[in-house]
């Protein structure tokens, strides 16, 4: 891909890059998580014949591309009191990636993690009976096999053979047409299928937990941010659903949590942002070359 695009003649002189990926980065060089393809920064640069390339987890890209954003690339799940201290970061798509952003002078450090490869903690018998029913599939049950849009299915397919049901066969079509997540989330959303309504309320329950987790673990005072691909296509689901209870359901601290502003990242670039303001970081630009100047 990279090729492809320095090959195009109308292609600017490229002297640095910042490629964000899923997976930790070591030494420039990372195993992409989900794929298994093996990526070496240096490699490329020499390749390319770069000044400068960097890997950087895709994480901590969505992270820097936060500060780049305007209000209206946000909607509130809890508008919350933003106090001066760290935010956190947390996003479903085909993985489940976290990041804690350190506040420093000037704005805020994104530091990548992967918290979404953590032991899923169940917290009543439905959760139990998810994480048993995974266990002989997986072995290890990590947040990221539930939250996450394969996780999504995982539900589903938990549900079924729970309540002992098969799958209609005008949702298998769309299903295998479209592929399961976003079959199961419309079907929720449009109230069309109630083994899907329950799989999608249960993953918003659970993708709200671990949120909160996330929050006191950063203790994310000026605000957790909610990104990744899944969210901006459920936001009612988020919005009504047991996502906020499920974030302020932490014992004593419920009061605390019901204080933290929550929202949603609408921008589906904001990773390509954060990564580009990196790159020209690199090459000694100014992020406003990458924005036009607009920032929130």
């Amino acid at each position: 891909m990279l090729g492809e695009f320095l090959k195009e003649g109308e292609a600017p002189k490229v002297e640095g890059a910042a490629l964000g990926l899923a997976c930790p980065i070591i030494g420039n060089r990372c195993t992409l998580t989900n794929l298994g393809w093996v990526v070496d920064g240096e490699g490329l640069k020499k390749r390319f014949g770069l000044k400068k390339l960097s890997l950087i987890n895709d994480l901590e890209a969505l992270g820097r591309g936060v500060g780049l954003l305007g209000k209206a690339d946000f909607m509130a799940l809890q508008e919350g009191a933003a106090g001066p201290g760290n935010a956190a970061l947390i996003a479903a798509g085909t993985g489940l990636g976290e990041a804690i952003l350190v506040r420093e002078a000037g704005g805020f450090r994104p530091s990548a993690s992967e918290g979404g490869h953590t032991d899923f903690g169940p917290r009543n018998a439905l959760e139990i009976e998810l994480l048993q029913y995974l266990i002989p599939r997986y072995g290890h049950v990590s947040y990221e096999r539930i939250v996450s849009g394969p996780g999504l299915a995982n539900i589903y397919e938990f549900l079924l053979a729970k309540n002992k049901r098969k799958t209609p066969e005008r949702l298998r079509a769309r299903m295998e047409a479209e592929g399961a997540p976003p079959g199961i989330s419309e079907e929720a959303m449009n109230g069309a299928d109630g083994d899907c309504k329950e799989a999608l309320a249960l993953f918003v329950s659970i993708y709200g937990a671990e949120a909160g987790n996330l929050a006191l673990k950063a203790l994310s005072v000026a605000g957790v941010y909610v990104g990744g691909g899944i969210a901006p296509k459920i936001l009612e689901a988020l919005k009504t659903g047991g996502f906020l209870e499920a974030f302020r359901d932490k014992g004593r601290f419920r009061d605390f949590m019901a204080g933290i502003p929550v929202r949603v990242i609408l921008n589906d670039r904001a990773g390509l942002m954060g990564a580009a303001s990196y790159a020209a970081h690199l090459a000694g630009e100014r992020a406003e070359r990458i924005t036009g100047g607009k920032g929130a």
